[in-house]
């Protein structure tokens, strides 16, 4: 079974990196993608044993199936419900030379967050929304008066370390 599962892969593998020219998914590598191909195979050949014995079907069924599964991690991906996930990755190696050491310690970040997040509880569902947009730096009405009140709340840090965060 084993065995039939690799001569099986080794034959979908070309379908794969196809689509991995054609689509970007963050954080994937080579190694992602031929996983979660192999994956997609396995449930495939579980749902469809018979496909082991007839390359055709094989072919045309294992790209459909991984072909949708692409598609629906890039909804996922996309969805504005997971905007949490859309937030990009830097590797601190990489980046470590343009890290300040001015401005929050750990601390005092942490109690920072935890008076933001004190700050938003307090609102209601509407004013939610247009913290959210503040955050996001958009502009609406009422924002002078959503910054007055969070500044007067977060009037322990320093105007210099808030705008390094």
């Amino acid at each position: 079974m084993e065995e039939d599962f690799e001569i099986a892969f080794n034959k979908v593998k070309p379908i794969i990196f196809k689509l991995q020219r054609y689509y970007f998914i963050k954080l994937w590598t080579r190694e992602d993608w031929q996983q979660e191909g192999m994956l997609v195979l396995h449930q495939l050949l579980k749902e469809h044993p018979e496909l082991t014995r007839d390359d055709s079907k094989l072919y045309v069924y294992f790209k459909t199936r991984f072909s949708n599964y692409i598609k629906d991690v890039l909804r996922q991906q996309e969805s504005q419900k997971r905007r949490f996930n859309k937030m990009p990755y830097d590797e601190i190696s990489e980046v470590a030379h343009c890290v300040s050491t001015a401005g929050m310690q750990l601390d005092e970040y942490v109690l920072f967050y935890d008076r933001l997040t004190a700050y938003k509880k307090g609102l209601d569902e509407d004013q939610k929304e247009q913290f959210e947009r503040l955050i996001a730096g958009e502009r609406f009405l009422g924002r002078q008066k959503m910054l007055k009140d969070l500044k007067k709340k977060l009037s322990d840090f320093d105007d210099t370390s808030l705008r390094e965060h």
